[in-house]
């Protein structure tokens, strides 16, 4: 039985994300700053409206949605390592919930230092037309935050891929096509 999982707004988000993340990442790379800022700003828009569509939006997009208690987070943890899943979830799995939050976080924080990047170092964005003041040491912090999290968040990526291609496996659903029709099959 097929049952609506992603709403549209969600399913925009995951792949426009997608896209926007590799083309920052890469633009980064290869010294396109102009590009990589635009993209930066694309993808602040984008975490934002995701963490407000987490508190207001459908039922599987909600962050309650995917909050469970700690026993529950073990369980799952063990049924993916034995392939013995006593519990079926139509939404994210309890260790799919805690990805996001640490995708989500890991951006938000990831889009933070750009935003005082540019005010530190290159005397524009928001946190320099709003005057605030960026120290020196907080600079360099921040600047090193902005250069190495991009790093940790691909091992982020690809444990999140790795997960998806594990629970395909083990329960015989084709996630990728529910992100792009939104429906799951049950």
């Amino acid at each position: 039985m097929k049952e609506k999982v992603w709403d549209l707004f969600v399913r925009f988000f995951h792949w426009s994300l997608v896209v926007s993340f590799t083309a920052a990442y890469l633009t980064a790379e290869y010294g396109y700053d102009e590009i990589h800022e635009f993209l930066g700003y694309f993808i602040t828009l984008l975490i934002v409206a995701r963490i407000v569509w987490g508190f207001i939006g459908s039922k599987y997009a909600r962050f309650s949605n995917f909050i469970f208690a700690v026993p529950e987070y073990v369980s799952n943890f063990k049924a993916i390592m034995t392939n013995k899943h006593d519990k079926h979830y139509t939404g994210h799995n309890p260790l799919g919930g805690l990805m996001v939050f640490a995708l989500i976080g890991g951006l938000f924080i990831l889009v933070s230092s750009g935003l005082i990047l540019l005010g530190w170092s290159e005397y524009t964005g928001p946190v320099w037309a709003l005057g605030i003041p960026v120290s020196e040491s907080f600079g360099e912090v921040i600047e090193f935050i902005h250069y190495e999290l991009p790093e940790i968040m691909l091992i982020l990526i690809g444990a999140h891929i790795l997960g998806v291609f594990v629970a395909m496996k083990q329960h015989g659903e084709n996630l990728v096509r529910s992100m792009f029709t939104g429906f799951k099959e049950n």
